[in-house]
This record gives structure tokens, sequence and C-alpha cells, in this order.
């Protein structure tokens, strides 16, 4: 059956107003363009290494730094250059792995061009460029270690990496100044042993607005989600819905609970000219519309806390659009482009919260919008999320690094890449024009699923749930 586009898409942003928007005319066409992650198959045969021991050298921890061409290949090697705070984390995590990038590793500094490759200096002077994707897991040479630590915005180090990496690797980003990067390395190698968190307290705030976007994220990740963390292991479990999903209401939770998961859904903010857009990036909306206060927010949130923010722009902002082409002139157009404007930012919630003097353990959130046509599946009706909501229930609470806990959910991307092969060959080779409604819909599911990342380190871990009181 020739699969058929909907009327229109909405997204989760906020601009006084909530945006829907009909699609372009020829928005068949846009799904075969480019902008997935180039096709990546694992590689390792044998018995598998125990995957959340990020530990072994068969699975392996690295720390990914721009490259320098200032800076000698030795030095590059042994982490000689990078920050104090990185120089510290390597002393304190023997056998790291250095990992380096530059817009030339690929031979093109294109905004969209691919990255394939990562390079590894050695101690003797010589260096490797091992193929992502294409790589075994681990720290021997030849090698990419399973988990990777990004230290730096977007804007030294590319989403797309991040994209890339993810889809195989688990991959967090730390894009602090060299204080907050020093208060949360010094958190990280002690445990975050001095935050107070309470791991059987998860907090889920969900605003939800018949008739739009997020009435869509509410029945398909929120309320299921709510289903699995109403659990007697998680006796102090709260979920402020409806009229107490309000600024107010998070604030005051947030502080009465101190919970270890805080799991918001609501619009981000999107709202503004350039300046004030970037203030106020991706701060979820509450019920009667009112963004929460940036200053209030980061105050709330406790240090030690897990924060999942479903909203669009949580996490931050790329340099390029993606959507020329699948949305006509109009106010989601308007939106992505204004968003777009700002360059490859995170937001600004997300930097406080990582580093403050008690830094929260990690931020997940979106760099785009999400869009309600990728929510269900598009002939059942059936919701999407039930592997998001998985890695936030049970694999976080078994005490999986976070990382690892979202595995499953990234390797969808995957899937979803080679779904879009198929089609699209039967587009070339047979110049069948009718998989062009699905070709749209795989790229664009495709480009949401990627574009949720980690803020943190991948190897963090929620308390013992086994302990807690």
């Amino acid at each position: 059956m020739t699969e058929r586009l909907p009327d229109s898409v909405a997204i989760n942003a906020w601009i006084g107003t909530a945006p829907r928007s009909p699609l372009a005319d020829k928005a068949s066409r846009w799904g075969s363009g480019g902008g997935l992650p180039h096709s990546q198959q694992p590689m390792d045969l044998g018995a598998p290494a125990d995957d959340t021991d990020w530990r072994s050298p068969d699975v392996g921890y690295g720390v990914l730094l721009r490259d320098d061409p200032e800076v000698p290949d030795q030095a590059k090697a042994t982490g000689a250059d990078a920050p104090e705070p990185i120089r510290e984390l390597l002393a304190g995590r023997p056998g790291t792995v250095m990992l380096r990038w530059s817009p030339a590793l690929d031979g093109s500094d294109q905004v969209l061009a691919p990255h394939r490759h990562l390079r590894r200096y050695f101690a003797d002077g010589t260096f490797q460029d091992p193929s992502i994707g294409a790589s075994a897991f681990g720290t021997g040479k030849g090698r990419l270690p399973r988990y990777i630590l990004i230290v730096g915005g977007p804007d030294q180090v590319p989403w797309r990496l991040q994209y890339t990496l993810q889809t195989r690797h688990h991959v967090g980003r730390l894009p602090l100044a060299e204080d907050g990067l020093g208060h949360y390395v010094s958190a990280l190698l002690h445990g975050f042993d001095g935050a107070e968190v309470d791991v059987r307290a998860p907090l889920q705030w969900t605003v939800s607005h018949p008739g739009d976007i997020t009435a869509d994220m509410r029945a398909v990740i929120a309320d299921p989600l709510a289903g699995r963390l109403t659990d007697p292991q998680l006796p102090r479990y709260e979920h402020l819905t409806d009229g107490s999903a309000t600024g107010a209401g998070l604030l005051d939770r947030l502080a009465a609970t101190r919970p270890a998961l805080v799991v918001t859904s609501s619009h981000g903010l999107a709202e503004g000219d350039h300046d004030t857009l970037r203030a106020g990036l991706g701060l979820p909306v509450d019920a009667t519309r009112a963004p929460v206060p940036l200053d209030d927010l980061v105050a709330a949130v406790p240090g030690g806390a897990v924060w999942y923010s479903q909203a669009c722009c949580s996490a931050g902002s790329d340099g390029a659009s993606k959507y020329p082409g699948l949305l006509p002139a109009g106010p989601v157009l308007d939106t992505v482009e204004n968003v777009a404007a700002l360059g490859s930012t995170v937001a600004p919630a997300a930097v406080a919260l990582l580093g403050r003097a008690d830094p929260v353990r990690a931020v997940m959130g979106h760099v785009e919008p999400t869009f309600d046509w990728t929510l269900r599946d598009p002939h059942t009706g059936q919701g999407l999320a039930g592997l998001l909501v998985n890695a936030l229930a049970a694999n976080l609470h078994a005490g999986q690094p976070i990382g690892h806990a979202f595995k499953d959910y990234r390797s969808t991307v995957g899937a979803l890449h080679s779904e879009w092969v198929e089609f699209y060959e039967l587009l070339v080779n047979d110049h069948d024009t009718t998989v062009r409604p699905t070709l749209t819909r795989l790229r664009l599911t495709a480009l949401d699923r990627q574009s949720l990342v980690l803020l943190g380190d991948p190897t963090v871990r929620l308390p013992e749930l086994a302990s807690a009181p």
C-alpha cells in the first residue's frame, strides 16, 4: 500500500502559540535527501564483553577533543594539551583513550559532510584514523572505545559527529568552560558522593494541552512511563499532570523530594529574537503556557540528578536547518530556522546544571524539535516510544550506565537507516516514485531519534536502588 504524507505536522516548540504547518508541495522528495548516519555494522565475533563494564579493555572509555594542528602529536597522545580537569580525569581513569576530531579528517569541512573517522595519536609519534562503525570496541590499536566523552561545545565538535557515534557507541558531552568542567569532573571522580538525591522518588512533570503535540507526547511517552514508574520499589514516585503541571509545582516538588530522576514533557521555549531566544532556549513551558524561569530551575534541580527533558531544543540548537523542502513558509519553518540561526549551541539550562558546584549527573534532551508525525506507527497508530520508556524506567533503575541504558533506543536509528536504504534503492534503481512519502517519514523519524543527546559523562549511573532506604 502506497504511503501518504500527513496533512500537517506540529512540533513541540512554544513561540507564544503551538505551531502547526502543512507540508511543502514537494515534501515527499525531501525524504530522499542526505543527513542520516552512514551504515554501521557490528564487527565483533565470539563471546561479547560486558558492555556495562567501561573499564574493560574490550569495551573501553575515551575522551574526544577537537584536534589542534599546533599541538605536538606526543602531547595529543597523552592529553597533555587538554584542560586541567580533563588531565585530572585521565589520571583518575587510567587506560582512557585520547581521541581527536577535526573538520579536515574526512577530507571536507562542509557542515553536512559525513563523519566517518576519528584520530588516535600514539606516544611513538604515529597515529591511526579508525573508522566509526567499522572498528572493534576496546582500547587497543585499531579499536575505538565503546564509551566516549566529547569535551567541548558543538561549535568545537559538531552535533552530527555525536549523532553518528551514538548509533553504536555510548556517547556524552561536556560543553563546559574550565571552572564548570572542574566541578563536573571532580564530582564524577568522587562518584557524586556528596549528592543527596532519592532514587526511590522519581519525579515526572507532564504538560498536556488537548489537540496539540503535548497530548500526543503524554499518550505515547509520559503515560506509559508513569505506568512503569508506579512500582513498589519506587514508593515516593510522583507525577504532576494537568493543573498541577505548573512551574511553581515543579520547583516545589524538586526542592521537597530531591528526586534522582526528573522527567519533564512539554513544549520547549523557542520564542523571541536572537538574544532572547538564546537566553531561554528549550526551557520547559508549563500548563499555564509560561516558561519555567531559568535561574529558579537551575537552583531547584538537585545535584546528582538525571534530568530527561522531552521538549523542543532542550539540549540546544544546530547551525544548519535540515528541513528546507519539507516545510513551506510559515510558523513551523520560521521556528526551526530561527533556532538554527543561533548556530550550534547548548541550551542554557543544561550548561548551568552541569557546571554548577554541585552538578547534575546528566541532562538528556533534543537538539531539534520533535514532530508529532514521528511518535506513532503510520499504519497501526501504535506509539513508538517503548524502548525510550524502558531505558528511563527499567535500565536506569537497574544501575546501568546511562550511555548503555539507551543502547536499544539508539539502535533504532541504524534500523531506520537500513529501511531507508531499501526504499531509496527502489526509487533509484526501479524509478518507483511511490516510495517517496515513505522515504520522507523514515528520514524525519531517524533525524528525530538521533537528535536525542546525552550531556554529561556516559558512564554515570543512578544511585543503587537495592541499598536505598
